[in-house]
Order: C-alpha cells, then structure tokens, then sequence
C-alpha cells in the first residue's frame, strides 16, 4: 500500500453508501439501485488504491469543505433554537448573521463586518 491513497474521510463515505443503496437495492429488488451500489463500491476501491494522491486528496477536501459546511450550518440552526427566548438574531447585506437580545424595543444595529447601520425592532 506504500504510495497508495488509502482510506480517507471520503473513502468511508463511499463505502456507508454503497452499502446503503445496495441494502435498499435488495430490499426493493432494484437491479439499477445495484447497479448504482456496485459502482460507487467500485469507486470506493479505485480510490483506495490509486497512486494519484493529489487528486485523491483534492477530492477529500472538496467533500471534507461540504460536509463542515452542513454541519456549521446546522450547529448554528441548533445554537440559534435554543437562545429564541432571549436573543433575536438578523441577517446583514453581506451575509453576516447579527445577534442581539430580545425585548429592547427599536435599536440600531451596525454590522461588524460591513459597518451598515439597520435600525431593527426586538
């Protein structure tokens, strides 16, 4: 295996999901489902053993930047449900997500990242 990928993060994705679709595949007697798992398993393989690291790599990176991406956004989903009773939370031009704490009435809020000023009711 010297000079090989090897498994990555990607690789185990690959392979949690060629092991999925070809359960359900069974399960509804789908020969295309099959065909789709057998194919990603094949894939999986000539990940692992393939001398292209940078590819390999590159490849584990776009798919390591997706997944954090889900998940940030999911962690901040989650941080934001459970501060609804104290905190009201807006969105800047830029994209900035604005934290400020409910019952204040009309205040004015300047984005730290743009310096826009917004005047908002919490």
């Amino acid at each position: 295996m010297y000079g090989r990928n090897g498994v990555d993060s990607f690789n185990r994705f690959l392979l949690i999901t060629a092991l999925v679709v070809n359960l359900i595949s069974s399960l509804a007697d789908s020969w295309l489902l099959s065909l789709l798992g057998s194919g990603i398993l094949a894939y999986c393989i000539f990940r692992t053993l393939s001398k292209n690291l940078y590819k390999r790599q590159s490849e584990n990176e776009k798919y390591l930047n997706i997944k954090n991406k889900i998940l940030r956004d999911k962690n901040t989903r989650k941080k934001m449900w459970d501060e609804r009773n104290t905190q009201k939370y807006f969105k800047c031009r830029c994209g900035t997500r604005l934290r400020v704490p409910k019952g204040k009435g009309k205040i004015e809020i300047t984005c730290p990242k743009c310096k826009t000023k917004m005047i908002k009711r919490t």
